[in-house]
């Protein structure tokens, strides 16, 4: 429990990449046994030996540093089946004398240079690996891809630090090496293995999703990319959008943000019925009370189901509420189009609830059908379908809404404004995504359903408002959709309210990766800043000359001269004009900006007159509102020697702007008031 607190105080990268409990997530879900035994290579401070011991008969750890080895020993001391093996790799492998059922691989077969002693490393250890294997049995790999989405969208390489590294075949060599999916494939394959993928989100490291070829994402999972703890990194596009592209062409697999490889060589010998996880969701960022892990499984004919299992003592209660939830919402949904998805309990061996299991089912959802329509732009139909789901739910709910203890405890509000009718007891989660069309509307996950007395507008808001969320668009064009439901602006701020207070309920007192981001993320710059950044930035010691020969000014006849600046950016260069010209134009850089003039000399002596575009002010100072910034020279003559300094300012438009206009207009008025006096 003290770990997330710690690492809120601490505020570092390392703090909460060794002692974050999501850590285990990359584990958590594969199918290890409780008589199987584990070897994890590279367990650093223990953050997934832990997960590990409690799912496996026992645990060995090799890890070379001394000080991780004793930070997981003290982490870890309640575990009798854990052995920790200090050293290197090498020197340790000779003396294994154990055969494994999983050798696991988190984050280290991409530093296989740094310790196999051999042309070919990564090929080699894997090799020495497989000689450690029982039959049957697996090596887990977990491993950032070298083309990973994050790193197009401009995270810097996890290893190196350095942008687009892994994409470029780490030009400037390093220690670790990570891999593309085709070569994982080849690497597997050259030593011996088949290969099975997942594909962890946002990454391994600190995953809450895990995908796999039999269950890819669909369109709109991907909504939190900000996870750079680590390091600053700019922001090119949005990394959402660009997977849901990759989701809609097939090509995700090429661009997820890391790898879990399951390599063996034979199949342990199983029956059919054995279920092998395809899928999985982790619920674990809450207050331990809810803590759960949701699975999808399927076994050897192919056929899948949904199983969700408790992460915590404390969440079994949570998922005996569920199992319980089934029976009352079977009654209250009796007669209508909503059916709840039918649920079997699971038991361990003393009668403990284990897991509950729920069918799988293939129809499309009710926000996929929603998209469709929008995307065909029947925004009439979206809402008739959305308003005939308010109204059944409304129908539904014949009892009078009061207020009550367990009610303002959980949503944080003693009034709703109007009359309001409430279910006998309340699913509040029917979001369109959780609504699943067969033979009616199957309601997949009645996780958040409650027996005291809840406004039935306020499900209708909810539903409404995540699926609004979902699409980007909260008016979906110009309609309110709340005031279509039904729902006023009134009611909408009270529920906005409840929602914040659920939120709250759920998590605890534990803080979120995002709520962790929010206070020690690194810095994330926009492409579009970047790019505005450069603008301003623009070299003023290259100052380019145009030349007229007669002809007036071109492109053709120009050059840029490279003159000398200081730190305080005052520029100063010397020219002396080609054969034929007859006037000279001067573009000190790109963008608006300030120039002083500080010595302006032609053959020596001040020129006469010059002119600028800019509003020209005392003491030679100019103020260029303009991209194009320019000094003309009318009469000069070949071979006249061009000597000026300046000192240039980019000051940013939100100040630049209103000054140069109260200038522009005080000098106006100036000048009409001189007329005027005349």
């Amino acid at each position: 429990e003290d770990y997330n607190r710690v690492i809120g105080e601490k505020m570092r990268w390392s703090t909460l990449y060794h002692l974050s409990h999501l850590r285990g997530n990359i584990v958590d879900f594969v199918p290890v046994e409780k008589t199987d035994s584990v070897l994890e290579v590279g367990a650093g401070c223990g953050a997934v030996t832990g997960t590990l011991s409690r799912m496996a008969k026992s645990v060995t750890c090799i890890e070379l540093s001394k000080k991780r080895s004793l930070i997981n020993a003290y982490r870890n001391k309640e575990a009798d089946n854990i052995e920790i093996k200090v050293g290197n790799f090498q020197d340790i492998e000779k003396h294994l004398n154990e055969k494994y059922d999983y050798i696991m691989l988190i984050g280290v077969l991409e530093y296989a240079l740094s310790y196999i002693n051999d042309a070919k490393p990564y090929d080699k250890f894997l090799k020495i690996l497989s000689t450690h294997l029982k039959e049957g049995g697996k090596i887990v790999v977990a491993i950032e891809n070298k083309y990973g989405m994050k790193y197009f969208a401009g995270c810097r390489e996890d290893h190196t630090g350095r942008y687009f590294d892994s994409i470029m075949g780490y030009p400037n060599g390093g220690q670790a090496r990570t891999f593309s999916r085709d070569e994982l494939k080849k690497l597997a394959h050259d030593a011996g293995f088949k290969c099975r993928f997942f594909y962890p989100y946002p990454d391994y490291k600190l995953p809450i999703l895990v995908y796999s070829d039999s269950k890819l994402p669909t369109v709109g999972d991907f909504t939190d990319n900000m996870r750079n703890f680590d390091n600053e990194r700019f922001t090119a596009f949005d990394e959402g959008y660009a997977f849901d592209e990759t989701v809609r062409d097939g090509s995700f697999p090429f661009f997820s943000n890391s790898f879990l490889v399951v390599m063996n060589k034979d199949e342990r010998l199983e029956g059919f019925s054995t279920r092998y996880p395809i899928y999985s969701k982790h619920s674990n960022e809450r207050d331990f009370r809810y803590q759960i892990r949701t699975d999808i499984a399927e076994d050897g004919n192919h056929k899948r189901f949904v199983i969700k299992y408790p992460l915590s003592a404390e969440s079994v209660k949570h998922l005996e509420h569920t199992f319980n939830a089934y029976g009352h919402l079977m009654e209250e949904f009796s007669g209508t189009n909503f059916k709840p998805n039918e649920v079997l309990r699971r038991n361990n061996l003393d009668g403990s609830l284990n897991s509950l299991e729920f069918e799988y089912l293939d129809g499309i959802t009710m926000a996929y059908e929603l998209d469709l329509l929008r995307a065909r732009g029947r925004i009439d139909d979206v809402v008739g379908i959305m308003q005939k789901f308010a109204e059944t739910l409304r129908a539904i709910a014949v009892n009078e809404f009061t207020v009550t203890d367990e009610f303002r405890k959980i949503f944080g509000v003693s009034e709703v404004p109007g009359n309001h009718t409430s279910m006998g007891t309340t699913d509040i989660d029917l979001v369109f995504s959780n609504l699943v069309y067969k033979d009616g509307w199957n309601v997949i996950d009645y996780e958040w359903t409650f027996d005291f007395p809840i406004p039935v507008n306020y499900v209708v808001y909810r539903s409404v408002r995540y699926y609004l969320e979902s699409s980007g668009d909260e008016n979906l064009g110009d309609r309110d959709f709340y005031e279509l439901m039904g729902i006023s602006r009134e009611e909408r701020t009270v529920y906005d309210a409840m929602e914040i207070a659920l939120q709250k309920h759920i998590a605890g007192d534990r803080v979120s990766l995002i709520g962790f981001y929010s206070i020690f993320g690194r810095s994330n710059i926009r492409f579009e800043e970047a790019m505005n950044l450069a603008r301003r930035l623009d070299r003023p010691e290259k100052v380019r000359l145009y030349y007229n020969f007669g002809n007036g000014f071109s492109e053709e006849d120009t050059e840029y001269v490279y003159a000398d600046r200081n730190d305080e950016d005052h520029i100063s260069f010397d020219a002396v004009l080609p054969e034929s010209c007859q006037a000279l134009r001067i573009d000190p850089m790109n963008g608006s900006c300030i120039i002083r003039m500080l010595d302006f000399r032609i053959n020596s002596a001040e020129p006469d007159k010059y002119l600028v575009n800019g509003l020209s002010l005392s003491d030679g100072l100019v103020f260029y509102e303009t991209d194009d910034p320019q000094i003309l020279l009318e009469s000069v003559r070949a071979g006249d020697r061009i000597h000026l300094e300046y000192v240039i300012s980019r000051p940013s438009d939100d100040f630049f702007k209103p000054m140069l206009n109260a200038l522009t207009s005080l000098k106006a008025e100036i000048k009409a008031a001189k007329i005027k006096g005349s």
